[in-house]
């Protein structure tokens, strides 16, 4: 595995839309992880005792790629160190093909990415190439 002279660093992370009763940072660019981990942990702060709060995610690297995703912000990630870093790493490695949730087995996974990959062709490759490439991911896991 080969890695970049340099990681490739962080643009911008945005919330698009939320649930949450805290909107501070809706479409607000925050251009660190720990400013966008400090978001997630007040987001949860006021995130339902029971279920959760629906919140969109678009993060931004320098060389112009873009992730985007759903986060399911629940009160018990008020005392998780990275929350966000942490699901991001966590999607990006089970998209990959890296990681699979315990409640899931082999053949679903590989069913579940072979119709990530007809939907959306090079996904796992894309995934692959964040985790792998020196994207700044925060500092998660």
């Amino acid at each position: 595995m080969q890695f970049p002279a340099s990681p490739v660093p962080l643009k911008n992370i945005f919330f698009t839309s939320t649930e949450s009763r805290d909107r501070s940072h809706l479409n607000r660019p925050l251009a660190s992880w720990p400013d966008a981990e400090a978001a997630v942990i007040l987001m949860a702060t006021v995130a339902p005792v029971r279920g959760y709060d629906k919140t969109s995610i678009r993060i931004e690297w320098m060389d112009g790629e873009t992730y985007t995703s759903r986060l399911e912000i629940t009160r018990s990630m008020s005392v998780v160190a990275a929350p966000l870093s942490s699901h991001v790493r966590r999607a990006l490695e089970f998209a990959a093909g890296r990681w699979r949730p315990g409640r899931m087995t082999e053949g679903q996974q590989r069913a579940f990415l072979a119709e990530g990959e007809s939907l959306s062709p090079g996904r796992a490759a894309w995934a692959g190439k964040i985790l792998d490439g020196g994207y700044e991911l925060g500092g998660a896991l």
